[in-house]
């Protein structure tokens, strides 16, 4: 069994696009780690681009959070799984973009995979847009992203992110400072009523003290 993202038709209408963003693709597959999720397969049946990955059974960091079931040592052992996966991808020269608790799942038996690998730096290149916002996002919504899309996330974004600035690595570290805070204090540090307000907070505000959330 395996799960299968279906790449929608905007970002596979060009050949050179989705020629690029197939090799981009099996390259993010490369990387093999405890905590990443693996991708198998990517390719195209019947005019349908898809990448096939592995399966994971458990609950998002999101769906712990919102049922309060994390402890301290139960976000900081999470946060020290995720970083192994990082540095691992980093090595490879690898960078996720869109770390966020529905993007981090902790397995039936207690071990941490990060979904969706490298696959949001695919989409900011095969879309042009360097933030990582997909073209139309409504301003209204608060900063998340619909089942199945690839783009990165307001609210876990780095600066450089949001001004739309060159990213590398460091971006992922700054998206696993703001995932451990809202682990540790059931709240996001810059998560405001609406998408521009979570942009201008990104990219301007001081991170709020955790003893001020909890």
């Amino acid at each position: 069994p395996v799960a299968l993202k279906i790449l929608s038709a905007e970002l596979t209408a060009d050949p050179h696009r989705k020629q690029r963003f197939l090799q981009e693709a099996r390259a993010a597959a490369r990387i093999s780690h405890p905590a990443i999720a693996q991708i198998y397969y990517v390719d195209e049946q019947d005019g349908v681009t898809f990448i096939a990955m592995e399966l994971v059974e458990g609950k998002t960091v999101r769906a712990l959070i919102q049922a309060q079931a994390l402890d301290l040592l139960g976000a900081l052992d999470i946060a020290i799984q995720v970083s192994d996966g990082l540095a691992k991808a980093h090595e490879l020269g690898i960078v996720h973009r869109d770390i966020k608790p529905p993007n981090v799942m902790l397995t039936l038996d207690g071990h941490v995979k990060i979904l969706d690998f490298g696959l949001a730096k695919l989409l900011d290149r095969a879309t042009g847009l360097g933030s990582g916002v997909t073209p139309g996002l409504d301003l209204t919504q608060a900063a998340q992203t619909q089942s199945g899309m690839l783009m990165g996330t307001p609210a876990y974004m780095s600066p450089e992110q949001v001004r739309g600035a060159p990213v590398d690595h460091r971006a992922d570290i700054f998206s696993l400072g703001v995932l451990l805070y809202e682990m540790a204090t059931g709240q996001s540090p810059f998560q405001r009523e609406s998408l521009v307000d979570t942009l201008h907070a990104v990219a301007f505000d001081e991170t709020p003290p955790m003893h001020s959330a909890r």
